[in-house]
């Protein structure tokens, strides 16, 4: 089979209950994928988008981790887990007839949360939550924390673009939020309840956009085919340079074309074949040799060709 005919983006709504790795796995067996990945992790109680490259497509994996996140949460009032959502160990719960009274005072309420929430816009730095799958020497920190070890938690910068639709609930209160690639929405919720003095937990999380792509495009996992995984050219449409049949040759081998090379940002930019949309070469000009045009994060081939290539 020609190389990139079976490459694309699926873009799948994960469910609750699964972890990212799970949805991988079972699409992978389901669709007789040979090579799938995914573009960032969602908590096993989360939902919602993930991207899922496959075939050729897991090259391009990375480029989408930096992108921001946005999100739909909702917040328990009264109930405290070590980890900030509901898979995690108890550590705080009231009686509804307190959590009823502490609502009755009349210090909570929309004004105080539309306040405070939108006050999250001007933190600058987050520590990593302690129950999380961080490695610390190897062990996952949730671990070692569970077992009693102290762990440094590591702090480092976030950048929380807006905070809105923030509406008081029967439970607690829900709001939506765009973030920073790597912000912890469970950890802001921790924070909160040890700023407010009150147990809060994340009770939901749906991520609804990772950068300009959202969950209108996604379908649930279990139904979703591969007929419906969207090309390179819908998903990253990086500047290209078409190539000839010699420069083609040359690529495979090694070479590099030196001439009509695309204006390109750090993500970089396509050699493609000559009369197809394949994708011959990607190409970066970040961290290049000096004496060198630019430097290959990948080159492609048809394996029916048995052509061999170097980097």
């Amino acid at each position: 089979m020609p190389h990139q005919e079976r490459s694309g983006y699926l873009f799948v709504r994960k469910s609750p209950g699964l972890t990212s790795s799970d949805v991988v796995i079972r699409l992978k067996k389901r669709l007789h994928l040979d090579s799938i990945g995914h573009t960032g992790t969602l908590d096993r109680f989360a939902e919602g988008l993930l991207i899922i490259p496959f075939g050729d497509y897991t090259t391009f994996s990375q480029l989408f981790l930096g992108q921001d996140k946005s999100y739909y949460a909702e917040v328990l009032l009264g109930k405290k887990t070590d980890s900030g959502d509901p898979d995690g160990i108890v550590e705080e719960e009231w009686e509804e007839s307190k959590i009823k009274s502490f609502i009755e005072k009349g210090v909570w309420g929309e004004s105080f949360l539309e306040k405070e929430l939108s006050n999250l816009t001007s933190w600058t730095t987050q520590k990593a939550p302690k129950i999380s799958a961080l490695k610390v020497g190897g062990s996952r920190q949730s671990d070692l924390v569970r077992t009693g070890r102290k762990v440094v938690e590591k702090e480092r910068p976030i950048r929380i673009e807006r905070v809105w639709d923030i509406r008081q609930t029967e439970k607690g209160f829900s709001f939506r939020i765009h973030v920073s690639s790597g912000t912890y929405i469970r950890k802001i919720i921790l924070d909160l309840s040890e700023k407010w003095e009150v147990p809060l937990q994340l009770e939901r999380l749906v991520r609804e956009t990772i950068g300009p792509w959202g969950l209108d495009l996604a379908t649930d996992y279990e139904i979703i085919e591969e007929s419906q995984a969207l090309p390179w050219q819908k998903v990253l449409p990086l500047p290209a340079r078409m190539t000839d049949e010699r420069e083609k040759k040359a690529v495979i081998h090694g070479g590099y074309i030196w001439d009509k090379l695309p204006k390109a940002g750090e993500d970089g930019f396509y050699l493609l074949e000559e009369g197809t949309e394949s994708i011959l070469a990607w190409c970066l000009y970040q961290g290049k040799p000096s004496h060198l045009p630019y430097r290959y994060g990948k080159v492609f081939f048809d394996p029916t060709q048995k052509i061999m290539f170097s980097k």
